[in-house]
């Protein structure tokens, strides 16, 4: 069950991409220039993680994949799934810098290369490479509890500056009219994990294929979080970073440990 050729080429040529635009964010004092300054912590410290962790993720992937491993693909998918959900925040709420088209053309790559994964990974087939042991309900009991848990940390936000008609401190702080990160995690990551975790528990070929691909993307999206609520309570542009830098590194500590349990539980590469 290798990722295909082109697959496995585009990929990489996010990687390098994704790349060249985190190490021009952190070199090139102009790119953020006319972010505010929580905007602007948060854009460098995902630079770093991004070149540090998210890069090498993507193509330590697309070369397991390219040899045929399963858990290569599967761990593939979540860093392209990863680079898609930031490449739209950095292609929808960072102001116009000189790395626009590069930002755009990485995004493009990374959704092609995901999609084109998608449709080249038969589920029936990943559900089948699975031993009897995998924790399937445990891990499903995972995916559900992260969606509804996010999503109602958005929503106990949102829906009061809805009601009031006044934007959340958060979002003020950012300068940005509405927050990416809103419409993407409400619109469809979070309903995505509740979705997996229900066919997962319910042994649907699909729960197998995208709970893998969901706790990759976890390991990597709460790891980044914990980075940047650090990176923001020492320059000072946010309080009670520490306590979410906590919270987050424990999320992603378990979902780093249920991706290897699940992952150790395969039989055999299809």
């Amino acid at each position: 069950m290798s990722g295909r050729p082109s697959t496995i080429y585009t990929s990489l040529a996010a990687a390098v991409l994704f790349g060249a635009m985190s190490l021009a964010g952190l070199l090139i004092p102009s790119m953020y220039a006319r972010e505010t300054s929580n905007w602007t912590v948060q854009a460098i410290a995902q630079d770093w993680f991004d070149l540090t962790v998210a890069v090498p993720c993507l193509v330590l992937g697309a070369i397991l994949a390219a040899r045929g491993s399963m858990p290569g693909v599967l761990v593939l998918g979540g860093a392209l799934l990863y680079a898609v959900y930031t490449l739209l925040i950095y292609t929808l709420a960072i102001h116009l810098n000189a790395m626009f088209l590069v930002y755009c053309a990485t995004l493009g790559l990374a959704l092609f290369s995901l999609i084109t994964l998608a449709r080249s990974t038969a589920s029936e087939a990943v559900q089948a490479a699975f031993g009897p042991r995998v924790p399937r309900r445990l891990v499903a009991g995972f995916l559900v509890f992260v969606g509804i848990a996010f999503g109602a940390v958005w929503l106990s936000e949102l829906v009061p500056a809805a009601l009031s008609g006044e934007p959340p401190p958060s979002l003020v702080a950012t300068g940005l009219f509405t927050n990416p990160i809103h419409v993407i995690d409400l619109s469809f990551v979070l309903p995505l994990h509740v979705v997996a975790g229900v066919a997962l528990w319910r042994r649907r070929p699909l729960g197998f294929l995208l709970a893998p691909v969901l706790l990759g993307f976890g390991v990597l999206m709460t790891s980044t979080i914990a980075v940047l609520a650090v990176m923001m309570e020492r320059q000072g542009v946010a309080q009670g970073g520490y306590p979410v830098a906590v919270a987050m590194a424990g999320v992603a500590a378990v979902s780093l440990a249920l991706l290897l349990w699940l992952l150790s539980t395969r039989l055999r590469a299809r």
